[in-house]
């Protein structure tokens, strides 16, 4: 009985290796990125012949292999990379891999149906994703990996980097990939609702509350009528909170005005920028949703002046909108702030506005999956702090105040460097 089982086993399994040899691909990838780069049209003439990419080596990496490919004379590596999907479409074409588990045999029911049991198990496909990343250093590297990166990764204190402005903002997979605001002052966040712009945006304030307590300020506005940013209105650092464009352009107005008075103590005591003046304190404004402020003349010539000139005194900003267009990130905003967030979007023009060029529109709809692009681009998940992680983290730096009249009616929430008529409640 022993034997019979047995060779029912081995038969089954050579026939569903047969079954996967005749029912999937035989190519490797490296002939089909070749054949791929050939069928998009991405090749040269050169005496009259086409010529494309040459293999120069393999080699075998952490979760997948690396290609390393010539490019003959003429042909653009920005071409391959903002083709990238392509590539990707290409290799996922069809794809899926065989995962045997041998406790499905303890399953099975031993009838005269056991050889097509153990068939579907053997044969059972799940179908995955291949990711790749291109480089170029002279050469085309194109590292294909064999599944993608995690669909989530949570928060963990242990991505601080405390006493320093640099703060976490996404995994890949080679590590932890920090913004560090003391070199790229600004920031602008760009995303489809729903993909993790509002989820990053609160867990570097919370970052930032937790690496300089004693340092940071913040002006939060948030012009989707305040959800995003409401847990931290009553924190000891928060200077100022608003929800609507009228609150925005006030706001704006008085940190404009803060930031003229320190930017000239900086200069009139013979310092270029806060760092060298040994100025400790920065103060950041972020704006959610900052297309609704797009139509407002005043406040977007505020708003670029703060960006222009917070640099050296230390004023930081973080611009985010879920409708990234010429108008809700004007030119003069884009081209102070390099540095830029962005999650998955619904059209190539889109992309082009937020990164100055594709790629946005191919990411996956994986929440907090995005593109972080200093001078390079990076894919990366971002980390997700739930609400909860939040408030706990931020929970001893919560302070209660009143509010007070501004003659109109309406409630204002004291600000915290003045605490004038305020009721402060500190744990000792």
């Amino acid at each position: 009985m022993l034997v019979e089982v047995g060779s029912t086993i081995i038969m089954a399994g050579v026939a569903g290796y047969s079954y996967l040899k005749t029912n999937g691909s035989s190519m490797s990838d490296s002939d089909k990125i070749q054949r791929i780069f050939n069928n998009a049209g991405m090749n040269v003439r050169e005496n009259g012949k086409v010529k494309t990419i040459r293999i120069h080596r393999k080699t075998k990496i952490e979760g997948g292999v690396e290609y390393v490919f010539q490019l003959p004379l003429g042909m653009s590596a920005k071409q391959i990379i903002d083709h990238k999907n392509v590539l990707e479409d290409g290799l996922n074409a069809r794809h899926k891999v065989f995962e045997f588990d041998p406790t499905e045999l303890l399953t099975l029911k031993w009838d005269r149906t056991v050889i097509k049991q153990i068939m579907k198990i053997l044969t059972s496909k799940k179908i995955i994703r291949k990711e790749i990343e291109i480089d170029f250093d002279g050469m085309l590297r194109i590292r294909v990996y064999d599944s993608s990166l995690g669909n989530e990764i949570q928060w963990s204190d242990d991505m601080l980097k405390l006493k320093t402005w640099s703060v976490p903002i996404g995994i890949t997979r080679n590590g932890t990939i920090y913004h560090d605001f003391d070199k790229r002052k600004h920031l602008i966040v760009a995303g489809a609702t729903g993909f993790g712009k509002s989820v990053i945006m609160k867990a570097i304030i919370t970052a930032l509350i937790l690496s300089k307590p004693s340092e940071v300020t913040f002006s939060l506005v948030d012009l989707k009528g305040g959800p995003a940013f409401a847990r931290f209105k009553n924190a000891k650092q928060v200077v100022h909170f608003g929800v609507d464009t009228t609150d925005a352009l006030e706001i704006l107005q008085d940190v404009q005005q803060k930031m003229n008075d320190d930017y000239k103590k900086i200069v009139d005591g013979g310092h270029e920028d806060v760092s060298e003046a040994g100025i400790s304190k920065r103060h950041f404004l972020v704006v959610d949703e900052a297309a609704d402020l797009a139509g407002d003349q005043k406040s977007m010539e505020i708003l670029t002046d703060i960006v222009r000139k917070g640099r050296g005194a230390g004023y930081y900003v973080i611009y985010a909108t879920q409708y990234p267009s010429a108008q809700a990130i004007p030119m003069q905003i884009k081209r102070n702030i390099p540095a830029r967030l962005c999650f998955v979007l619904d059209s190539a023009m889109a992309s082009m506005t937020v990164l100055d060029g594709p790629g946005a529109e191919s990411l996956p709809e994986i929440p907090g999956r995005g593109i972080y692009k200093e001078v390079k681009q990076t894919i990366l998940q971002t980390p997700y702090m739930s609400n909860k992680q939040i408030q706990e983290r931020i929970q001893p730096h919560v302070t209660i105040r009143t509010r007070k009249d501004d003659g109109d009616g309406q409630k204002s929430l004291q600000t915290a460097t003045t605490r004038r008529h305020s009721i402060v409640i500190e744990k000792v």
